[in-house]
């Protein structure tokens, strides 16, 4: 297709070619969008942003490739407006994770583009941070100027003393004079704006604005990495060596084995090298602790990224690691997968077990360990996966040959690993030995390690004070207007909060059918802080879940109070089992560990195990011997006489024989669709057709329409069919069938406006 333009000089019209690109737009669109390039423009490059319309609006998106040929016909094409970038903000590489998320896990490259750059990218409302800082005026440079000054300032005496300040505090080793924030100056003189207005007005000092930056800078000292034990060393040798012949290897080490110390010896190796290094963390929590040791060795050469910075605060660790001359290690949550690197050498995913590498919702429903291993290989790059509890999946793939498997058996300087002792609620209920929630054995417990000056940890995987309220006389349960769940109580706030769509009311006293009394039922977080303050009067107690840690800087504080024995006993949900070290932890506990087990989830005994073995590695990483106290009512339990062992092998042999008896993973690979509509009648429509159509194409790989225990969220009603496909079978193709068949039913009358979500690998 050609495009008629004019010269100025000649007056006759010329055709030229027009140029086309496809451009991704940050929308969940199936397809990219095509647009023309005005003649007044260089076709951008792949990587650009672009600022295009869409409708009677404007929308930034990034060039994804020249369009192959000329538009289609019938379909009016705009030009883009403008090119917001000189060079790529996206590179190749990550263009090509993008486009293996997007068709791994059925998602749009719109949707991955939207969860992969900052939203000042996207929006281009990023702006530069700016300080006003002062400067000498140039005449007075000369030694000789600025005397004549300060003599002539004897007579203003706060203006004397605040050029004096500032004097001493531009002055560097040169004798050059460098500029001084102005808030830095006025604080440490002790003197007003006045003050300097008039030194300015008398041209002494000057008013320069210069761009700053918003991430912290590190002054502290750099040591060199601390030496290794001969389980360190073995174990970094063998990871060296089994990376000659795999991209992929497993480092399952116990609790307090030094896997850390391992990680730090091959980022040192891999920055003398020139290549970067990534390492992932599955919770925001486990960077405060790690991101201190790390920068202790590697300076500013560390890296720090996850949802807890602001928008500004992103897009600038992003450009910094898209433009950074030297080698970097970024330390990040499962969201740093998706920066743009230079020349990436190895990727680090630090307890690769974790169900949070996983993306929920929204889409693109991606693993950041699987991801990982993609971006990896696209730059040649090593990974390393480690934990103490590796997933079944993993241990299964290290067993198989298709990762390698490198193994540290025992703790650091041959600690032993925690006693685990077992607690029979149903007994103490029995013969009235409880205090609340904690029963007698191990309030009596608490009580000598805290006269030892020990530190606590207890674990209760639910936040909250209650999980609901109950009318003891009707039986009346308050629950979410938008959600078919109860709401759960929060006394601090006295406030009733929906967990799943986070709708908040405050919490009535009274039933409102027979005007009773509410009673409370069960415990969180927040109760447990009640009874501990009642039970241990002079103990004090922090709380880490996610109500206390929702500011920025939450984490950090309640870890560094901890750390410093500002807090003898810390209570806390998941966030506590995992990576985190604290030398005077002698005692952990479980207060609630049957609600671990008894999950509706074919991996609740594998997570289970998982986060009771990781919470029992918190205690007694540094002395003698820590214990752990699990409360249970059936102590009998398998996975507990496992626990009591520390019997990793012991489960993963239960697990995959169960698995591959019932087609679970890795044997068989699953996808779960999740059905949504406002209308029930719909929605059953749309499920029945869906169902019968998979079932037409895949049998009995298909089951049939689950609801699920929570039927409605958000205002929608949901329902569920699970596709399990032999992990040998063409899941390509599977993939594309299960497509055509989603497509097929959202356009059908009866079922149009069906939200239809496939989720690829579910967790």
């Amino acid at each position: 297709m050609l495009r008629e333009s004019h010269r100025r000089r000649t007056g006759t019209a010329v055709l030229t070619p027009i140029a086309y690109i496809d451009v991704i737009l940050p929308l969940a669109i199936a397809d990219t969008y095509i647009y023309s390039v005005p003649d007044s423009m260089q076709c951008p490059p792949v990587g650009v942003r672009v600022l295009v319309p869409l409708g009677k609006k404007s929308i930034t998106g990034v060039v994804y490739r020249p369009h192959d040929g000329a538009a289609p016909e019938g379909v009016k094409v705009r030009d883009i407006l403008q090119v917001l970038d000189v060079a790529p903000v996206v590179t190749a590489q990550q263009i090509a994770l993008w486009e293996w998320i997007a068709r791994y896990y059925l998602c749009t490259l719109g949707e991955v583009l939207a969860a992969a750059l900052p939203a000042g990218i996207i929006d281009d409302d990023y702006s530069a941070a700016t300080a006003h800082y002062v400067v000498l005026a140039p005449p007075y440079a000369a030694g000789d100027r600025l005397q004549e000054v300060l003599d002539s300032l004897r007579r203003a005496p706060k203006q004397e003393h605040l050029l004096l300040t500032f004097l001493s505090l531009s002055a560097d080793n040169q004798n050059a004079y460098k500029p001084v924030e102005r808030r830095l100056l006025l604080e440490t003189s002790g003197e007003s704006g006045a003050v300097l207005r008039a030194l300015m007005d008398k041209h002494i000092l000057q008013d320069q604005e210069q761009t700053i930056s918003r991430l912290r800078q590190y002054t502290g000292n750099v040591t060199p990495p601390h030496f290794l034990d001969i389980q360190q060393q073995k174990a970094l040798d063998a990871i060296r060596k089994a990376w000659q012949s795999h991209e992929v290897t497993l480092l399952h080490g116990v609790t307090s084995s030094g896997k850390t110390e391992v990680y730090i010896h091959l980022i040192a190796n891999l920055l003398q090298e020139g290549r970067s290094v990534l390492y992932l963390v599955p919770e925001i929590a486990l960077t405060t602790q790690l991101t201190d040791r790390l920068r202790s060795v590697f300076g500013q050469q560390l890296v720090v990224y996850h949802s807890r910075f602001s928008n500004a605060e992103r897009v600038e660790i992003y450009y910094q690691v898209a433009r950074s001359q030297t080698p970097l290690v970024i330390i990040g949550a499962r969201s740093a997968v998706f920066l743009p690197f230079n020349n990436l050498g190895m990727i680090i995913v630090d307890e690769e077990h974790e169900s949070s590498y996983k993306q929920q919702d929204p889409a693109p429903r991606y693993h950041a360990r699987s991801a990982a291993i993609i971006m990896a290989r696209l730059f040649g790059a090593k990974v390393l996966l480690g934990t103490a509890t590796p997933s079944v999946e993993t241990y299964y793939n290290a067993l198989t040959g298709k990762y390698e498997l490198v193994q540290m058996r025992e703790r650091y300087q041959g600690l032993q690993l925690p006693r685990i002792t077992m607690i029979d609620l149903q007994r103490q209920y029995h013969r009235k030995e409880m205090y609340g929630h904690f029963s007698d054995p191990l309030v009596l417990r608490m009580r000598e390690e805290i006269a030892r000056g020990k530190q606590i940890i207890l674990f209760q995987n639910r936040r909250g004070y209650a999980p609901f309220l109950q009318c003891p006389e009707c039986g009346e349960v308050p629950r979410c207007v938008n959600c078919d769940v109860s709401m759960t109580y929060h006394k601090h706030t006295r406030t009733l909060v929906c967990h799943s769509c986070g709708y908040t009311i405050a919490a009535p006293a009274l039933c409102p059918n027979c005007h009773t009394p509410y009673h409370e039922h069960g415990f969180g977080t927040e109760r447990l802080e009640e009874e501990i303050q009642q039970y241990f009067p002079t103990a004090r107690v922090a709380r880490m879940d996610l109500d206390t840690t929702r500011t920025k800087d939450g984490y950090q504080r309640i870890i560094d109070d901890f750390a410093a024995h500002r807090v003898d006993i810390l209570i806390g949900t998941q966030m506590v089992t995992k990576g985190l070290h604290f030398n005077d932890v002698s005692l952990v506990a479980v207060l609630q560990a049957d609600t671990l087990l008894n999950q509706p989830d074919f991996r609740s005994y594998e997570r289970a195990f998982q986060m009771l073995e990781q919470v029992s590695g918190r205690a007694g990483r540094t002395g003698s011997q820590g214990e752990v106290v699990i409360q249970t009512f059936d102590p009998k339990n398998f996975i507990y006489i496992l626990l009591r062992n520390h019997d990793y092998e012991g489960l993963y042999r239960q697990q995959i024989q169960e698995r591959e008896q019932y087609h679970y993973p890795p044997f068989y690979r699953l996808i779960i669709l999740t059905l949504k509509h406002h209308d029930a009648a719909r929605l059953d429509a749309a499920s029945r057709l869906l169902q019968a159509r998979l079932s037409g194409t895949f049998g009995r790989r298909c089951t049939g329409i689950i609801v699920p225990s929570v039927a409605r969220v958000q205002n929608y009603h949901v329902r569920q069919i699970r596709l399990s496909v032999e992990a040998t079978a063409n899941i390509t193709l599977a993939k594309r069938l299960l497509m055509e068949h989603i497509r097929f039913v959202q356009v059908q009358p009866d079922c149009r406006g069906t939200i239809i979500l496939p989720d690829v690998d579910p967790q």
